[in-house]
């Protein structure tokens, strides 16, 4: 049950001081009672760190960790052929020029 707000029709004729008031409020509050609730949490096992990251590892990172693996080795091959490339193209210009 809410407290309830009452609300005075201020008119003209009222002090000024009265028109920036708050509205009356009544403060008698019941809360509602629940029988078996003892306030403590719904499950009394605590999760610590250690499980909680153990069982992300068992489950779901190993499907993760093998599209990770699979994207860095295409990244890796992608960007190492021009690298290869221009080491190659270093070297023909070295002989090209008589140094090698």
């Amino acid at each position: 049950m809410k407290p309830k707000s009452f609300e005075k029709n201020f008119s003209n004729d009222v002090d000024a001081t009265l028109k920036g008031t708050f509205p009356l409020t009544d403060y008698h509050y019941h809360s509602v009672a629940l029988p078996n609730f003892r306030g403590g949490c719904a499950r009394p096992k605590l999760h610590s760190f250690r499980n909680i990251s153990s069982e992300y590892f068992r489950t779901e990172a190993r499907g993760e960790f093998r599209n990770e693996v699979i994207a860095f080795a295409a990244i890796f091959i992608t960007a190492a052929i021009p690298v290869l490339s221009s080491v190659r193209a270093l070297a023909d210009f070295l002989r090209a020029i008589g140094t090698l």
